[in-house]
């Protein structure tokens, strides 16, 4: 019996029998060929030698496991003078010598392994009727070779994370094709310089303001032009910014107490009375070591030197000698509370006319409110004093003064992305301080310039500006600027960024973590470069689900209550 259209053979093997053993499918198979050449000279066989069978893997047929038996000839040279008195047959279109699957399981089981892990794959391929190990799935893969260095013109770099904060990596982005380019091992000078030497033809650098990546660059492409990420310039405005408004946590703290409607506290206890003097006490130890830190600097010491005297770490001593005045005192901030995604809503059904908890519990568990009736009815009972004023989320909030790094992101992120609370703040803010208007005049102007790319005028007349207003964490920041003016300039104009780089750095992390312990680095850079959506970034709407998951509405809607924000919410300031 020939091939069969459910199991597609070579047309040199013929079907002999098929036996059926529960999922167990067991196809006898041998060659129909008349003669065989020698693999040594080429000479046909002259006689059979003798025969031995071979079994061989496949993949499955209707979702039974699938075993070749095949039937294998030993032929004797034709040729006197060769080597090789006596050779096996091969199925070369089928199974490779020695192997013990087929060409085309061996694919399915790379194919398996490059887009999951070892023991997912293993377990996905056992349920396919394709049984094996993780262990042997990771071999497969590593027995691919690299895909061909691709020429690459518009290139974006940055670094990847093996272990946060520790020890780094290098990718490298194609921003015409959309794809990884290639991915070091190492994040170092020498790696990225070697790695841009080899490919010549790059003409624009896509990075951060990193000195790593600008250095290598400059070495390896030194015609190229360099692009500074757009959203890391806005990040280290937002630092600037964070900065700035630590000397007006007041301006801040009353706007918050004015927009909640705050009432006088209540006479604290005995026990609170202690915890406030516990931490006046540690505000003035942080005082007098911060004048400590700044006399000695003052005196000519170093950095490390004033550490050691001291007994901090050097850290303390670059934060501390950042502002040269004291730090103010610290304010305890609760977390996120199991109702904070909720109290927008319940505030607007309050002020429509819907007092009773019960009802409100009602709605809110509809929209996935995880908590107790308990918690909504202490939350009505917030709003009650306030009678038939208007209540907003503030009103619960009250206590939660916004953090300096809450208002520095709500100031950068552009006004549509901004809540109704968020945009209630920043007008109370600003009209209440000459200072902070002039920052988020500035602040606006400077998201208009890189989002709209206005150009290396407008950057100039934004740089003046900043001169002028005499705030001194702003104009710290435009001087910080020099070093990299050129590429600083050319993110007013080009249209490149490392957002896409940022999109592939997320996969990459995914891959790593999927695959943690597991054969390392080369293993790695194969699932990354091999895999079946290496070429493709995050789309329009993966980009937009992924947003949605990772930054709700709601967690941005609690940025204005003065919660600490999170990476993601971060993000959104591009």
């Amino acid at each position: 019996m020939g091939s069969s259209p459910f199991l597609p053979l070579p047309s040199t093997l013929s079907i002999d029998a098929v036996e059926q053993n529960h999922n167990l499918l067991v196809v006898s198979l041998s060659a129909i060929s008349s003669v065989i050449p020698c693999p040594k000279c080429g000479t046909p066989g002259s006689r059979i030698h003798s025969r031995y069978h071979r079994t061989v893997a496949d993949v499955a047929c209707g979702g039974q496991h699938v075993v070749l038996k095949l039937t294998v000839r030993k032929w004797v040279c034709g040729s006197p003078s060769c080597s090789q008195r006596i050779f096996a047959e091969r199925f070369v279109e089928l199974v490779q010598r020695y192997a013990r699957m087929t060409d085309r399981l061996l694919q399915t089981l790379q194919s398996v392994g490059t887009t999951t892990n070892g023991a997912d794959g293993a377990r996905l391929s056992s349920k396919l009727a394709m049984p094996t190990t993780g262990k042997t799935i990771i071999r497969r893969v590593l027995e691919l070779p690299l895909p061909k260095d691709p020429s690459i013109r518009k290139a974006g770099i940055d670094e990847w994370a093996w272990k946060k904060g520790a020890r780094y990596g290098t990718i490298l982005v194609d921003l015409e094709q959309r794809r990884v380019a290639a991915l070091l091992e190492e994040r170092s000078v020498e790696t990225s310089t070697a790695w841009f030497v080899a490919h010549p033809q790059v003409d624009i650098v896509s990075r951060d303001r990193g000195k790593i990546f600008r250095e290598a660059a400059s070495a390896g492409v030194p015609h190229a032009k360099h692009v500074v990420d757009r959203f890391h310039l806005q990040k280290n405005f937002a630092e600037a910014l964070e900065k700035f408004f630590r000397h007006h946590k007041q301006s801040l703290k009353a706007v918050a107490h004015q927009l909640a409607g705050k009432a006088h506290p209540a006479p604290k206890s005995a026990a609170s009375r202690q915890i406030d003097q516990e931490r006046e006490q540690r505000h003035q130890q942080r005082v007098r070591r911060h004048q400590q830190v700044w006399t000695l600097f003052r005196a000519g010491y170093h950095k490390e030197d004033i550490a050691a005297m001291i007994g901090i770490g050097s850290s303390s001593v670059y934060r501390a000698l950042e502002h040269e005045h004291p730090p103010a005192p610290e304010t305890r901030r609760r977390t996120d509370h199991v109702a904070g995604p909720y109290l927008s809503y319940l505030s607007d059904r309050w002020n429509q006319g819907c007092h009773t908890a019960a009802q409100l519990y009602e709605e809110v568990v509809a929209q996935g409110y995880p908590g107790s009736l308990r918690t909504i009815d202490r939350i009505v009972r917030q709003f009650r004093p306030q009678k038939t004023q208007p209540v907003s989320r503030q009103t619960i909030t009250q206590k939660n003064v916004p953090s300096t790094r809450s208002v520095a992101l709500m100031m950068v992120r552009p006004a549509p992305h901004r809540t109704k609370e968020q945009i209630a703040f920043i007008d109370q803010v600003v009209s209440r301080d000459p200072a902070i208007a002039m920052a988020f005049t500035l602040t606006q102007e400077f998201g208009q310039l890189l989002r709209q790319r206005q150009g290396v005028q407008r950057l100039e007349q934004w740089k003046a500006a900043v001169r002028a207003s005499g705030i001194t964490e702003l104009i710290r920041f435009v001087e910080g600027l020099a070093d990299d003016e050129g590429a600083v300039a050319n993110a007013c104009t080009e249209s490149y960024s490392n957002g896409m780089v940022e999109g592939f750095n997320a996969k990459v992390k995914l891959i790593k973590r999927t695959s943690y312990g597991q054969a390392g680095f080369p293993l790695l850079q194969r699932r990354v470069l091999l895999h079946p959506a290496a070429g493709e970034a995050f789309d329009k709407e993966q980009r937009q689900r992924s947003s949605r998951r990772s930054a709700p509405a709601e967690h941005l809607e609690v940025l204005a209550s003065g919660s600490t924000p999170t990476t993601e919410a971060e993000a959104r300031i591009a």
